[in-house]
């Protein structure tokens, strides 16, 4: 069966995704690379949590998810690779990959070695470096420890050759879930804002209970929006908000045809409270 490696960055546009492409290429030939998404929000590893979450169950099991979202990139973060459940997960401990660890349930894990990573990538290597040696940069482990450890792993090299051992405890954790009951309703959080302006947030259906709810009041730092609980944007006139359950089951505050984010100027980790109203 051809390796899939499936790919997620914040890097955006630029020449670093093709790079970490052609890293991988470069050392596992016949790996097949599927480009999940390069548009999260810079820095955000809340953003990249989500993002990881939704995507990696989409990739044929026995997948490698090579996740970099690594605002600590060069300090004193580990890198770190695990198997959990069907799948290999590559990236950054920063929590940025833990939600989608816990839902596959972590099976064993490494700290990884640059030094190690490095010499059985050279090894591997068929491209042409441009140093007598691969010297590890401070500002881009995406191409000089991640994507060389996910092509080999993606080779067949076992994660204890790569690092040492790490327990499930190791992991940084971050959530993506939160919902808090206040008196006036149920404060949630910003997880996620995608290229539309559509507002996802922490809370589900099971944690705020909205049905037979047909509007609600929305809480922000700037003031009081109201919005229609619908299924979909046009449950609403353009220019109208409506709050809706997702395509990932998060509840979602959209604009139809415009921006949410914009009118409730609000970012993601930002924290709101919806109040149902009747």
């Amino acid at each position: 069966m051809t390796p899939v490696v499936g790919m997620i960055s914040d890097f955006g546009e630029g020449p670093y995704t093709g790079i970490m492409r052609a890293v991988v290429r470069s050392i596992a030939g016949n790996a097949d690379i599927i480009d999940l998404d390069h548009t999260v929000p810079s820095y955000s590893v809340l953003a990249g949590a989500y993002v990881t979450l939704y995507s990696y169950q989409w990739l044929p099991r026995g997948s490698i998810v090579l996740v970099v979202v690594d605002p600590g990139v060069g300090s004193a973060r580990e890198a770190i690779a695990v198997k959990a459940g069907d799948y290999y997960f590559v990236g950054p401990n920063n929590g940025v990959m833990f939600p989608a660890i816990k839902r596959e349930g972590f099976k064993r894990g490494v700290a990884l070695s640059p030094r190690r990573v490095v010499s059985l990538a050279s090894e591997r290597f068929r491209g042409k470096l441009f140093r007598p040696r691969w010297i590890v940069s401070s500002t881009f482990h995406g191409r000089d420890v991640f994507a060389p450890a996910a092509a080999l792993i993606a080779s067949g090299i076992d994660l204890e050759e790569l690092g040492d051992p790490i327990d499930a405890s190791d992991l940084r954790d971050i959530r993506i879930d939160y919902i808090e009951r206040v008196e006036e309703g149920y404060k949630a959080m910003v997880v996620y804002i995608d290229k539309f302006g559509n507002v996802a947030l922490s809370a589900r259906e099971h944690s705020m209970p909205l049905s037979g709810v047909r509007r609600v009041a929305i809480e922000t730092s700037i003031g009081t929006f109201h919005a229609q609980v619908g299924r979909t944007f046009s449950d609403v006139n353009p220019g109208d908000l409506v709050v809706y359950v997702n395509s990932f089951g998060h509840y979602e505050i959209a604009v139809n045809q415009g921006n949410a984010s914009n009118k409730l100027s609000i970012d993601i980790g930002e924290k709101l409270i919806v109040i149902p109203l009747a």
